[in-house]
């Protein structure tokens, strides 16, 4: 049984400016306490891809967003949690509130999915609902 598998990950993502959905090539690894999911984004305006790692375990979340900004926030259901967001404009502390997750894995795949509130500097930015399907790519 292989630690390390390549995934699809179906990206969707609503927010109050609307909805974005793409597939995304990424790796899935099993670990002792859990699983982490590393899958890159498309190359914004600037040519730079951004490198998502999403460490999981049974009821939280931490994404590490590398890229023009940097982003490093926890989720877990019913809490707030700090975080740290590093812009071209200076670093500014964050929080997420997070109304729900819902983690379905298993060595094929699954689904990630949470709704949370971003604050920064105590103000909100937004309200975000996230879905991650991730399949086991198929050898041709």
């Amino acid at each position: 049984m292989p630690d390390k598998r390549s995934v699809k990950v179906g990206f969707q993502s609503w927010q109050q400016e609307g909805a974005q959905q793409f597939t995304l090539e990424g790796e899935l690894y099993r670990l002792q306490l859990g699983w982490t999911l590393v899958y890159r984004e498309s190359p914004d305006e600037n040519g730079v891809i951004a490198i998502n790692t999403l460490f999981i375990e049974a009821n939280e979340l931490r994404l590490r967003r590398r890229g023009t900004i940097f982003l490093e926030q926890g989720f877990r259901q019913g809490e707030s949690l700090p975080g740290k967001m590093e812009t071209p404009y200076g670093t500014h502390s964050v929080e997420a509130l997070t109304s729900h997750l819902n983690i379905e894995l298993a060595e094929s795949g699954g689904v990630i999915e949470w709704k949370y509130d971003l604050l920064m500097q105590d103000q909100p930015v937004g309200s975000f609902h996230i879905r991650l399907d991730i399949r086991e790519e198929q050898a041709e």
